[in-house]
């Protein structure tokens, strides 16, 4: 006898279209059956076959969508009231004031916040659509609460009907209008039309004018009268009010809000949503399922409209079957486009083919033929066959979770001949059984599956979800562990999913048909990203597996197999200490390849490498290895390099780092003679034996934050008698040491903000060497030695996170050798030439990497500055100077930098003494910091280079560095104004740099009192 197979093994809804309603109807001459009841009825013909079981809304046809104990909320559950049938008998199945969408059970609204709490992060603005409308949750607790009308020994005192324990039975017009003839409703009826009345004004208060807008209607003829009809509700008639029964309450008031919704101008947010953690943004940024292929064996859906762009082949009938199809198309595809249902995949292209008859039913026969056709006929074009790579089977046979007849079919030859590139996504019906039965599993013909099972918004496998339970894959009748049914099977949320209905309108509906589809738009996704996956369906089934989340017993289980479907998880790594991270180093001419594991990258710090490097999009490509495949990761680059460079207050930072050390120690040229100047460097000389001279060089110490003092300059020069050489040894600012006479300020030749040789800067702070040799008494040469080494605790203005990411870098170490030479070409005019060669030890111009083989071997930089400086007279004194350099990756890593990196400075400064008066001082200075002026960085690491095939190989980036120029000017100003105080003024501009840098400028002064 030939079996026939039912949508999702009795597929359950809960709603009214609500764009296009469906004419409500009733069973058996308008008495509502109940569960099994409809069970009972449906579950076979006359000639003793399964039949199915249609997917309808309980305003459509004769299917109770609580029959039994499948409730659609928490299923037997306390709050339920023990085991008693949740809709069956004189039991209030809501138990007193428990208000089904908002009291105490919260399913939709309290605890489960992506319905409500966690809307704003999808949206935004979405929170107005229900703050001001409670009537519609919490206010009309006359519906829920003691309404006598619901108190069974009430209705039995009145004596007009009786409600038993087996069924629910309907009072005809003439009982209610007995009813209300005798004022038996009104004292109560009546304050609740007065709710409702006041649910209606604050509706079309928050929502009239769109509903006009959108419908050319008032509120009450488009919004109020429709859904009023479409739920039997007539204001004039206070019984339609106490006819309703508990279901058609709760749909009344759930289909209210998603009404409502429809005129919100966005998709509406469901609760499935952040139980499988998806949100709009993964799909974007996964590709949105546009090249994937979904086969769906369903009812038709071909006329929907929100559907019918992705639908590019279909086959078989063209019978709606209540809907069941939209609703499970919806929730892979359903538009983005703010109105309706949003689906995880909405670019995906859909294969359909409808195997069922008029009646709703099918047989295994019909389906193998429809997925034959998927497989052989429904050529698309898109993937790499043009074939589904995905079906979804959102149908079963009653009593099994997985039947053998789904079993045998997926064995066929003409199907299984083309296992290795499809993967098949099951619904596991809903009878609510655990399935004990083996299967006998042909694993020759093995193919790739996942069983669907539902959980209700808790997270609770619902009541009328089939479970796995000890079911076996028999190979040759052995049951070897890894066979377990529920080895292939993970849940996801199956009750009271928002869904199209096929007629332009949305609906609730239940099943694992439902949940199936969530799984199928997920590997959608993961086959989008990654199209050769399409052809590793086992290695598909494995990430969706490993990624579920945890539910039940530890580990995966009988109830709920892995657990959850989690849809972030499975686009991104299964285990971030197994990625694989290979970069390509050279080594002269020849590259070599160094494989590390990838892990670390993922715990750096996200700020790190400076936005400007970004402009190309530039990533890490990660590998993962599943199976016989792999998929690949980018991660931006920023997250795991870093620019050393201080990020402190800028009031605070110009005055201790800058100028606050000068107007401290320095003070002013009391004496009007010109001995003290714009400098850090304090000196005083002695007389050694042998007519030798010994000059110590200091400045002021540093105070840390808590207190101690560091010395910051110190050197000793010693110069023969002649004066024609000298030799210096020192600890501290090493750049403005080796520049000859010493001029100007340490801020001067800052690495970030200096203008005057900033890359000597680099390799200025700890030890320093000279010698010095005076050719001609116009012409002096002084070679020079600077080194530096960085800690990241001394990097100041860090924040947690940066100073947890600096904790990662070795030191920034530095060395820097010069050769410069100073003639003197007038009597008060010298140039100089100075050239520096910088040595950066895993580093280019300060940015560091905490990868190793990025920067490891460091770079070099050559660097040539020429300065003048001329004695105007009259107390006036000019510095100009002018660094140009060019800076190479050198060979052993993966950066390199091709023609090279070619950057700049240069500062214009001007001191005047005696501005106001004998002693002040005044200094201007107009700098352009260190500017990458051009370059490239190539970086050539292991990464996908066909992403229809995966095929691996070297992949090569190329990115820009240049910097924004910077331009900054600084204002110093010192008086004596008294015996023994001093008044300091000073001040800086700063323009505007890369991303972090902002335009800034401080002013500010300080008084020196000596005692």
């Amino acid at each position: 006898m030939t079996k026939k197979l039912a949508i999702g093994t009795a597929t359950i809804a809960i709603m009214a279209s609500l764009s296009s309603p469906a004419i409500a109807q009733e069973a058996n001459g308008g008495v509502a059956i109940t569960g099994n009841e409809a069970l009972a009825a449906a579950s076979s013909d006359s000639s003793g076959q399964v039949v199915a079981m249609n997917a309808v809304d309980p305003f459509y046809g004769d299917i109770d969508p609580f029959y039994g104990d499948i409730d659609p909320f928490y299923g037997d559950i306390s709050p339920f009231y023990g085991d008693i049938g949740a809709f069956w008998g004189h039991i209030n199945p809501f138990y007193g004031d428990i208000n089904p969408f908002y009291g105490d059970i919260n399913p939709f609204y309290g605890d489960i916040s992506p319905f409500y709490g966690n809307i704003n992060p999808f949206y935004g603005n979405i929170s107005p659509f229900y703050g001001d409308i409670r009537p519609f949750w919490g206010d009309i607790t006359a519906f829920y609460g003691n309404i006598a009308p619901f108190d069974s020994k009430w209705l039995e005192s009145i004596g007009n009907f009786w409600v038993d324990a087996s069924s629910v039975m309907h009072a005809t017009n003439s009982q209610w209008a007995a009813l209300q003839s005798a004022n038996a409703l009104d004292p109560q009826y009546a304050a609740v039309r007065l709710q409702l009345e006041d649910l209606i004004a604050r509706s079309k208060a928050q929502w009239g004018a769109k509903v006009t807008e959108k419908t050319g209607q008032s509120f009450e003829t488009a919004f109020v009268a429709e859904l009023f009809a479409r739920h039997g509700v007539d204001m004039n008639d206070l019984g339609s009010l106490a006819e309703m029964s508990d279901l058609e309450r709760s749909a009344f008031f759930l289909d209210w809000h998603d009404s409502l919704m429809g005129y919100s101008g966005l998709d509406h947010v469901d609760h499935w949503m952040g139980a499988v953690n998806w949100t709009p943004a993964i799909t974007h940024i996964q590709g949105s399922g546009a090249t994937s292929i979904i086969g769906i064996v369903d009812g038709s859906f071909a006329s929907d409209v929100d559907l019918g762009n992705n639908i590019k082949w279909m086959g078989g009938s063209n019978i709606a079957v209540g809907g069941h199809g939209a609703g499970v198309a919806s929730l892979i595809a359903g538009a983005h486009d703010g109105e309706g249902v949003m689906g995880i995949a909405p670019n995906a292209m859909i294969a359909t083919y409808n195997p069922f008859d008029a009646d709703g039913t099918t047989s295994w026969e019909s389906v193998q033929k429809g997925v034959e056709a998927l497989i052989y006929d429904a050529y698309i074009g898109g993937n790499d066959t043009g074939y589904a790579s995905i079906i979804n089977l959102s149908l079963g046979e009653s009593g099994w979770a997985m039947a053998q007849g789904m079993a045998d079919m997926l064995a066929s030859d003409r199907i299984a001949a083309y296992h290795h590139e499809t993967i098949y996504v099951l619904a596991a019906g809903n009878d609510g059984v655990s399935q004990t039965a083996d299967i006998e599993w042909n694993f020759a013909n093995d193919a790739s599956f996942i069983l669907v099972g539902s959980v209700d918004p808790t997270g609770t496998v619902s009541a009328f979800s089939n479970q796995p339970g000890s079911a076996c894959l028999l190979d040759n009748g052995v049951c070897r562990d890894e066979n377990q049914l529920y080895m292939r099977t993970v849940v996801a949320p199956g009750e009271m999913l928002l869904v199209l209905d096929g007629n332009g309108g949305v609906v609730r509906r239940s099943g694992t048909s439902f949940a199936a589809p969530l799984v199928s738009g997920a590997i959608a996704l993961m086959h989008d990203r990654w199209n050769w996956l399409a052809k590793h369906p086992e290695e598909t089934a494995e990430i969706i597996f490993r990624s579920a989340r945890d539910l039940g017993a530890p580990g995966p289980d009988e109830v709920y197999g892995w657990g959850m479907l989690d849809v972030a998880a499975s686009q991104s790594p299964l285990d971030f200490n197994n990625l694989e991270f290979t970069v390509y180093q050279k080594r002269g001419r020849s590259y070599r390849s160094s494989t590390t594991s990838a892990g670390s990258l993922l715990q750096s710090s996200t700020n790190g490498l400076p936005g400007w490097w970004e402009t190309d999009n530039v990533y890490f490509s990660m590998i993962e290895r599943i199976g016989d495949t792999h998929r690949d990761f980018l991660v931006p680059m920023s997250s795991s390099t870093y620019g050393m460079k201080s990020k402190g207050s800028y009031l605070q930072d110009f005055i201790s780092a800058r100028f606050a050390t000068w107007l401290n120690s320095h003070g002013v040229d009391r004496d009007g003679d010109g001995t003290a100047g714009f400098s850090d460097i304090r000196s005083a000389s002695a007389g050694v034996p042998g007519g030798w001279t010994m000059r110590y060089d200091s400045a002021m110490p540093r105070v840390d934050g808590e207190g101690r003092m560091h010395a910051t300059h110190m050197a000793a020069t010693l110069s023969d008698p002649d004066g024609k050489m000298s030799f210096t040894l020192g600890y501290g600012q090493g750049a403005q040491a080796l520049a000859g006479d010493g001029r100007g300020l340490f801020s001067d030749y800052d690495r970030n903000n200096g203008g005057v040789n900033p890359i000597l800067g680099f390799a200025s702070g700890e030890n320093f060497a000279a010698m010095g040799y005076q050719l001609t008494g116009d012409t002096k040469i002084t070679l020079g030695y600077s080194d530096n080494r960085l800690e990241g605790d001394e990097v100041q203005g860090l924040s947690e996170v940066e100073r947890m990411a600096m904790e990662r870098l070795d030191a920034h170490t530095a060395h820097a050798f010069t050769a410069d030479i100073e003639h003197r070409v007038a009597d008060k005019m010298t140039l100089g030439l100075q050239y520096t060669h910088l040595r950066e030890n895993e580093a280019l111009l300060g940015i560091q990497s905490t990868v190793d083989g990025l920067l490891g071997t460091g770079t070099s930089t050559q660097a040539l500055t020429a300065s003048l400086a001329i004695d105007t007279g009259a107390g006036i004194q000019i510095d100009l100077s002018a660094t140009g350099a060019r800076t190479d990756a050198r060979d052993g890593q993966a950066f390199a930098t091709g023609k090279g990196v070619w950057s700049s400075a240069g500062q214009l400064a001007l001191t005047k003494t005696g501005l106001l008066g004998k002693a002040d001082r005044l200094r201007l200075a107009v700098s352009q910091p260190l500017n990458v002026e051009n370059g490239d960085v190539e970086f050539t690491q292991l990464g996908v280079v066909d992403r229809q095939t995966g095929e691996l190989g070297e992949w090569t980036q190329s990115f820009g560095i240049e910097t924004k120029r910077r331009y900054a000017g600084e204002l110093l100003y010192a008086a004596p104004i008294a015996d023994s105080a001093d008044l300091a003024l000073f001040g800086r501009y700063q323009s505007e740099g890369q991303p972090g840098e902002t335009e800034n400028y401080v002013i500010g002064g300080t008084i020196n009192l000596r005692f």
